[in-house]
């Protein structure tokens, strides 16, 4: 709220006697207690979470929301009955909830005070000083409710990943003018990257749109870079083939190639030197990267988990990849582009995980069957062979075990 000098102008202004000398105050009152206010002051601003970038001077800046409003005010009580007013004061400032807080500047809002400190001597009598500190409370019932869209989010976010990778190689990427020795390099350099795309896209490999681009990329590859926007076209292809190519719509496994997918990148990536052809070769391998990056997360919103131990398995998988990634980035920008990824597919992950169950040992007293227990357990038999692949059931018909691995839902 902007502060409005004639408004302060216009507020009846008292004149108190305190031990140093007499000062101007306007009034003001909380849970219906009367104070003088003297002096406020008001904080906020952005909450901004700051990360260096691993092995450089840099650091990124990430907006994570608005702090919330604080107002801090010094104030008086005076007259004959202050010891009352402090006690009634008191008690409303350490009673739980909100109340009215009326502000000489912020006008009228219900509150609650976060601290407050009060000083008065027996020496001074009918004075008393302090500084109290409150927060506005915010009445989220008669808020619109929304819900995050955490699925859209991250098939947004990968399709700008997508699109900004192939503008910025198109932009840079250029074998114009470079030696033969140069070009070939680079071309045996990308081959090798599609050798290692091909052995990781093993629920594609069939497809034949995986292996006709795949093929026609290594038949022309050196007259294909002369087009990076067309080459960039095609690397991509390979690469964002989804879930509805797959015959046997496997996410989890898709997800899981994508990871090798950047993997075996970061594995060429190290060590490489810094000649005009391994600068070329970065770039294809950036693009690389990049677009697994960006299917990875995108493929998450499409997996299915039985039980939160395989989400978690997921979560640490993607994490990890991820983290590495993160610390080979050449740029701020990929840095920041790869942790956004990775905490929006985090996110939508631990948003699943709350639905999901969990695995619990269910106790056998005595010897049972396999249908019974299942039936006891969900009241049905439809998840016999979910119970017998999770704990590895020798004889179904006659288990003397202790107990059984079971999901809780």
């Amino acid at each position: 709220m902007a502060w409005r000098n004639e408004y302060a102008d216009s507020l009846h202004k008292v004149l108190i006697d305190t031990p140093s000398g007499t000062i101007e105050c306007v009034g003001g009152s909380y849970a219906g207690v009367p104070f003088f206010v003297e002096e406020t002051a008001s904080s906020g601003g952005r909450e901004v979470v700051t990360k260096p970038l691993p092995f450089s001077d840099s650091h990124v800046n990430e907006d994570v929301g608005k702090k919330v409003l604080s107002i801090s005010c010094n104030i008086y009580l005076t007259g004959a009955d202050c010891e009352t007013k402090r006690e009634r004061l008191e008690e409303a400032l350490n009673k739980e909830g909100a109340f009215e807080f009326v502000h000489p500047h912020y006008g009228r809002m219900n509150a609650r005070c976060t601290a407050y400190s009060l000083s008065f001597k027996k020496a001074e009598q009918e004075f008393i000083s302090g500084e109290i500190t409150f927060v506005p409370e915010q009445n989220v019932e008669k808020q619109a409710q929304s819900v995050a869209d955490l699925r859209g989010s991250a098939i947004g976010k990968s399709d700008s990943t997508l699109s900004s990778s192939k503008s910025m190689f198109t932009e840079v990427f250029s074998i114009a003018g470079k030696a033969k020795s140069v070009v070939d390099s680079v071309a045996a350099s990308t081959t090798k990257m599609l050798d290692n795309i091909e052995n990781a896209r093993g629920s594609i490999r069939s497809v034949s749109a995986f292996v006709n681009t795949l093929s026609r990329i290594r038949e022309n590859i050196r007259l294909i870079m002369m087009s990076p926007a067309d080459f960039a076209n095609r690397i991509q292809n390979l690469l964002t083939l989804t879930k509805e190519t797959v015959s046997d719509d496997d996410a989890n496994g898709y997800v899981n190639e994508s990871l090798i997918v950047m993997r075996s990148i970061m594995a060429k990536r190290r060590g490489s030197a810094y000649s005009s052809a391994d600068e070329l070769s970065s770039e294809v391998d950036r693009l690389a990267l990049m677009s697994a990056a960006a299917m990875a997360a995108r493929s998450v919103v499409d997996c299915s988990f039985k039980s939160v131990e395989e989400a978690r398995e997921m979560q640490d998988s993607l994490s990890s990849v991820f983290d590495d990634a993160a610390e080979q980035a050449g740029s701020v920008e990929d840095y920041v582009t790869l942790m956004d990824l990775q905490a929006t597919a985090l996110k939508y992950l631990r948003d699943e995980m709350s639905k999901l169950a969990v695995v619990v040992e269910l106790p056998l007293n005595g010897t049972r069957d396999i249908l019974s227990v299942c039936f006891d357990c969900y009241g049905s038999l439809d998840r016999v062979d979910e119970i017998l692949e999770r704990n590895a059931v020798g004889d179904p018909l006659v288990m003397i075990r202790e107990s059984l691995r079971v999901l809780s839902k």
